[in-house]
């Protein structure tokens, strides 16, 4: 069955990110600047390791192009330089928090992006790590594919789906119904800690386009 949860029951910080209401990019714009300490600090953030962890174990090779999708402030691109990983890209709707992680000098290159919308590369990369993307609001988990078609045919992604909307939004049939119509397929759906103080987990996608 089911759970129906409450958004507003989370600390103010996430439920106004959860919201649908708001513009987004001009929401984490703001955010920007306390971001990584009120989610680190104050609310037990990890996902971007347990996901930087799985990742490492679905693709070894630590040569190959990865693409860390909605890269924030770079805590996933940190976390993945610390592995060994050479060649780091990251791509965010926020240009504020683009900038705060050019300045940890873990990316060999930024861009934006609006995951709404496909996004038009020339090159397509290796491997593809997605961590905090996909929750309440946009993009939806129907924009799932503009994310997956960022890699290679053969290419492995691991995508985060915040446990909270996983539950209340009952987003796994919906998750399988864009691999059936986009031609991806999903490896794994893995559970993993999130958001310690506030309760939230994760769903862990491992897929393969």
């Amino acid at each position: 069955m089911k759970k129906e949860i409450d958004i507003n029951k989370f600390d103010s910080r996430l439920s106004r990110a959860y919201s649908t209401t708001e513009n987004k990019q001009q929401q984490y714009d703001d955010w920007a600047g306390s971001y990584e300490s009120d989610l680190v600090n104050d609310l037990g953030y990890v996902a971007h390791k347990d996901a930087s962890e799985l990742f490492a174990r679905i693709v070894p090779d630590k040569s190959v192009r990865v693409l860390d999708v909605a890269c924030g402030t770079g805590l996933v691109g940190d976390y993945l330089k610390g592995l060994g990983y050479l060649d780091v890209a990251g791509v965010d709707f926020s240009q504020e928090m683009l900038n705060i992680s050019e300045q940890r000098d873990v990316y060999s290159h930024l861009w934006q992006q609006d995951f709404t919308q496909p996004a038009d590369l020339e090159h397509l990369y290796d491997a593809l790590i997605c961590v905090g993307l996909f929750a309440f609001s946009i993009p939806k988990v129907s924009d799932l594919h503009h994310v997956v078609n960022c890699v290679k045919p053969g290419g492995h992604c691991i995508i985060t789906i915040n446990g909270a909307a996983w539950d209340q939004l009952d987003l796994k049939p919906t998750v399988y119904a864009e691999a059936k119509r986009h031609g991806f397929n999903i490896n794994d759906i893995i559970h993993a800690q999130y958001i310690r103080k506030e309760g939230i987990d994760s769903q862990v996608l491992v897929i393969t386009r």
